[in-house]
């Protein structure tokens, strides 16, 4: 079972704007639904009011009671009050807790967090005086049926007016629901970690998402719904647009549109060939407006199927999740230790630079307009209005980019003119260029040539990452998976190069044979002798999910010649009946040529 509800009963479906007129920002984003948007006006030409704190980073929060104290927590376990004008209200340590999720504040006034000890605790957002705890030795019996207690509390605490219950989600799958009091009320299960923030739509729908790549979706009143599978693990918290269709991001940088009165995929894009753990942020316009671990922001048109309109570049991983004001402003923090300010054309208004990089912490906005956030600096920042508004403009660090194929870094000198041998390596004299270390290990075992072509350049840095080039390929190496599977990655250069064409039609669901496979994650299938090069030459693993149907494509080798090809988020499979029934019937298409030609980087 999925979902248990105990004690449930019926709840209206109205939401308000704010679910607790008693705070300024009582929770994560402002509301359940997470769509992070702000019926206030945020500083146009924003500058630091003021700075608190310093030392351990702060990984929660900001959340703001009703008479602007600003309330955080940071990694070693701190929870710190703080008055409108900077100055430290109160701090509170707990036994045995290491670090807290983002709070809430209930509408008894109490702020709620979850811990590392697999406890939520209810403090007086006065004193810090701490009221209750979760769970009671009442309700420890219940709790320990769903989770052994030592698994830690993850993602936002959630809640609204109209469901009346906390939602809060744990390592061990489970999400609780409790009560204002703290009482245990029921409980919904995942069969993996839930680590993200489960979510509320607009009409109560409850939606949560886990590491095993599952969204689940159930009733307010109780039982379940749907489950539906996609793509990658999920880290990044599900939102519930105006019309409470489900928007959830995955670890292969995808997103997703799912109808949420059956769980049906409406479509699903790539938007990056990174991870994407920031909780996207939708406009009235229904624009989404998405952080990925490549460090850029994305906003993607809803209403078109998932259109990039635009990308910004940052020089770390955006994590934090966007702020959209009632001026058209997107606040957002970056780990590479800004926070930015866009106008919703994309275009740069301000950059404010902190001592360390913003992660886990997303802004949030006073009554009077006072953006807040924290940094890995240990500080909150207060930003104010500075003066006149000023002009937005694309010429200011860093680069606002229109493509999400990566800028080269370093142009000259061409990065595939051919180099010399390079002792302790593999030279290859057909274009000049040296494969070695972990990219030579990886090439060697995953077909060499024939899968990835010849190299096109040397290592070179990319996004800070080490990447080289190939024909058909751009290996990224990983150090923080050194010694694991994981260490030398590709990247999903197939969901890269089609974003302007995307979305393509889908398939209708279909039986999967020996001939056909149906991906419902992906709503496409593979059929007959791509299928069987699928499956001989590393299937999932090696080329990703299918994200079109095969189609006639004019080969991009200059001859115009038409193949059958069909696109993959790794490789373009092409079918070449001049040789049927050889080796090379199936091949792989250059996308690797193809984005250095793109680039002006190879004739």
């Amino acid at each position: 079972m999925l979902a248990i509800a105990i004690g449930a009963s019926s709840f209206t479906s109205a939401f308000a704007d704010q679910p607790f007129p008693t705070a300024q920002w009582a929770q994560f984003k402002g509301d359940a639904t997470h769509q992070g948007t702000t019926a206030l006006n945020a500083p146009q030409n924003p500058g630091v009011l003021w700075t608190s704190g310093q030392g351990a980073a702060i990984v929660s929060g900001p959340v703001i009671t009703t008479d602007g104290t600003v309330i955080v927590a940071t990694d070693n376990g701190r929870i710190r009050a703080i008055r409108p004008d900077g100055q430290e209200r109160w701090t509170r340590e707990v036994s045995g807790v290491s670090f807290f999720t983002h709070p809430f504040i209930n509408q008894r006034g109490l702020v709620v967090f979850g811990g590392s000890d697999g406890s939520v605790r209810a403090f007086k957002t006065d004193t810090g005086e701490e009221i209750w705890k979760f769970p009671t030795n009442d309700d420890l019996p219940k709790v320990t049926t769903y989770s052994t207690g030592s698994a830690a509390a993850r993602g936002a605490l959630v809640t609204s007016k109209a469901y009346g219950r906390t939602l809060v989600a744990f390592d061990g799958g489970a999400v609780f629901e409790i009560n204002e009091d703290g009482a245990y009320q029921g409980v919904r299960m995942a069969e993996d970690t839930v680590r993200a923030s489960p979510m509320i739509t607009p009409n109560t729908l409850i939606v949560w998402a886990s590491t095993n790549k599952k969204v689940y979706a159930g009733s307010s009143s109780g039982g379940d719904r749907w489950v539906v599978t996609l793509d990658a693990p999920i880290n990044s918290g599900p939102v519930g647009g105006p019309d409470s269709t489900v928007y959830v991001c995955t670890d292969a940088g995808s997103l997703y549109a799912i109808e949420p009165d059956k769980g049906v995929i409406k479509w699903r894009v790539g938007i990056s060939g990174s991870p994407i753990r920031s909780t996207p942020s939708i406009g009235a316009d229904g624009v989404l407006y998405i952080g990925a671990d490549d460090g850029k922001l994305y906003a993607v048109d809803t209403k078109s199927g998932g259109t990039i309109k635009w990308s910004y570049s940052t020089g770390a991983p955006v994590t934090s999740s966007p702020l959209i004001s009632a001026n058209g402003l997107i606040y957002f923090g970056s780990n590479d230790s800004n926070l930015y300010v866009l106008n919703l054309n994309g275009q740069l208004v301000k950059a404010i630079k902190t001592e360390k990089g913003i992660d886990q912490s997303s802004p949030a906005i006073g009554s009077d307009g006072t953006v807040y956030i924290g940094s890995k600096d240990g500080r909150v920042y207060a930003i104010k209005q500075d003066g006149p508004v000023v002009t937005p403009t694309t010429v200011a660090p860093p680069t606002p980019v229109a493509t999400p194929v990566p800028p080269m870094p370093t142009p000259l000198p061409n990065p595939t003119d051919a180099v010399a041998e390079k002792p302790g390596s593999t030279f290859y004299r057909e274009t000049g260029h040296n494969v070695q270390g972990a990219f030579l290990i990886f090439f060697n075992k995953y077909g060499g040539i024939e899968q990835f072509g010849f190299p096109r350049t040397e290592e070179i840095t990319e996004d800070g990452k080490l990447v080289q080039y190939f024909q058909r390929a751009r290996f990224e190496y990983f150090p923080q998976f050194q010694g694991t599977p994981y260490e030398v990655q590709l990247q999903l250069l197939g969901d890269v190069l089609t974003v302007p064409r995307r979305p393509f039609p889908i398939s209708q669901p279909i039986d999967s044979g020996p001939t056909i496979r149906y991906f419902p994650e992906v709503q496409h299938t593979v059929r007959g002798v791509f299928l069987n090069y699928f499956n001989e030459k590393g299937a999932l693993e090696r080329f990703g999910y299918p994200i079109s149907e095969e189609m006639q494509e004019a080969n991009n080798d200059g001859t115009g010649r038409m193949y059958t090809v069909q696109y993959f988020q790794r490789a373009r499979l092409e079918y070449h009946p001049e040789l049927a029934g050889s080796a090379y019937e199936i091949q792989l298409g250059l996308l690797g040529d193809q984005v250095l030609r793109d680039r002006g980087l190879l004739k």
